[in-house]
């Protein structure tokens, strides 16, 4: 069962964060010993605060974090957004995605999101959950 995370969880978040970043071929992970506690404890209690959802497994083996951004060039506009996706299994993986996508479908409905995006590393097809793919994301290499 996927259920939304909350504050109880951080601990538990963070140990998942540290596996992704190491297991993670993903530049923006770095190295987790680099990493600032306290500054990622005031992003999740952001994110639970309203700026999003972080989805895990009842297990406590994957989490999908969501966030909610304002619309660059429109005030009142929203953007759902996936920011990180990592679980211990296909099939943990594939729950997160599918309660994701519920979940937004249900802040399109209420006008909560005007968009919902889903980012992948690789060419996966995400149609069988409801997606549609929409562009390709590219990076600018440094060297």
């Amino acid at each position: 069962m996927i259920r939304q995370a909350n504050k109880y969880d951080i601990d538990k978040i963070i140990e998942i964060i540290k596996d992704f970043a190491s297991h993670s071929k993903n530049p923006m992970a770095h190295n987790p010993l680099k990493w600032s506690k306290t500054y990622l404890i005031k992003v999740l209690s952001q994110i639970f605060a309203g700026q999003g959802f972080i989805l895990i497994d009842e297990e406590q083996t994957g989490i999908l974090i969501a966030i909610r951004t304002q619309c660059f060039w429109c005030e009142d506009i929203y953007q759902l957004q996936e920011v990180m996706l990592h679980g211990k299994s296909k099939i943990v993986i594939a729950r997160l995605i599918k309660e994701y996508v519920r979940v937004a479908k249900a802040m399109l409905f209420d006008d909560e999101v005007q968009e919902a995006c889903f980012g992948s590393y690789g060419d996966i097809n995400l149609e069988k959950f409801g997606m549609i793919k929409t562009q390709n994301l590219w990076r600018v290499n440094n060297g």
